[in-house]
């Protein structure tokens, strides 16, 4: 029915896909290293690359959570943050 350089095709592009959707499957881990200490109630700051960006200045300002920041405050929230969770606070 088939000709066999399309079977051989076909059973390629399965293989491809196969192999595509197990290495997605393998890569959804947290990307926040945080992850237990957000999970026990603490609320991350916000990251820029979660906010919308409203203008493209010098500073640029972003809305996250229904709030303005520049990038200077979002980059002191997180460090902010950071040095919280270094102190074990």
């Amino acid at each position: 029915m088939f000709c066999p350089a399309l079977r051989s095709s076909l059973a390629a592009l399965g293989i491809t896909l196969a192999l595509m959707v197990a290495g997605c499957a393998a890569s959804t881990q947290s990307a926040d290293p945080r992850g237990s200490e957000v999970a026990a109630g603490a609320k991350p700051a916000p990251k820029v690359a979660d906010c919308g960006i409203i203008t493209i200045s010098s500073p640029s300002k972003y809305v996250c959570n229904g709030k303005t920041y520049t990038s200077y405050q979002l980059t002191k929230l997180r460090t902010d943050q950071e040095k919280q969770y270094a102190s074990g606070k």
